[in-house]
């Protein structure tokens, strides 16, 4: 370990690819919370990263993982450990190398918003299904519950993963043709009469009526464009 610690600047000699491919392994691996957090007392972490490490939420996302049975996720532990700001995700991510797809994936796992809790409800694990996605939502949720202090709330949490992967979003049941047909001129007010429509349909926990998302639209042309 004196000699790890001693010898840690040599790891900004090795390529970028090799350090990222290392690290992965290792965090694929069944628990690897004491090895990390062995890398972060010699100082390695710290010149891998080049930012201060989340640690408690990489143990609390391991702990989640052993407890609940998930599989080991090596690119979310990785997240884990990355700072909650994107920016500096996506730079960190672009310096060790890591593939688009997992690059992107991280940097959409620490997005600020929506704000996840234990305690939301169906409607609004819905509405922030539909905004980001399921598995950027399955990445966020776990994040979060690993962030969360104590485990009282697990069963929630996992409901809630379990709603998200079991509900398929919908598709809003109109289109641009719709809009133009309901009077509105061609161009960027179509989106804009869509996108307010479509706001309108998820409050309303995507109502499944095409008539009244019709009636709707109507109204939002009458308003908006006369």
């Amino acid at each position: 370990m004196a000699a790890c610690a001693a010898l840690k600047d040599g790891v900004r000699n090795l390529a970028a690819e090799r350090i990222s491919k290392e690290l992965l392994k290792l965090l694929a691996a069944d628990d690897p919370r004491a090895a990390v957090r062995r890398m972060a007392d010699a100082g390695v972490l710290g010149v891998i990263l080049e930012l201060p490490a989340n640690l408690g939420r990489f143990d609390g996302l391991t702990a989640i993982e052993s407890e609940q049975l998930f599989e080991a996720d090596a690119v979310l532990r990785l997240a884990a450990l990355f700072p909650d700001d994107q920016v500096a995700a996506l730079k960190l991510g672009e310096r060790l190398r890591l593939s688009n797809a997992d690059r992107d994936r991280i940097v959409a796992a620490l997005a600020p918003t929506p704000e996840l809790k234990s305690w939301m409800s169906p409607r609004e694990i819905r509405r922030a299904v539909y905004r980001t996605g399921q598995s950027v939502f399955r990445d966020r949720a776990k994040l979060a519950w690993a962030a969360a202090p104590g485990t009282a709330q697990a069963t929630q949490w996992r409901g809630m993963i379990a709603l998200a992967e079991g509900w398929t979003p919908p598709v809003l049941p109109l289109t641009g043709e719709d809009v133009i047909k309901a009077g509105a001129p061609k161009g960027p007010m179509v989106g804009r009469i869509l996108r307010e429509v479509e706001e309108w349909w998820i409050d309303h926990d995507f109502l499944d009526d095409r008539l009244s998302a019709i009636e709707k639209l109507k109204a939002v042309v009458q308003g908006m464009v006369y």
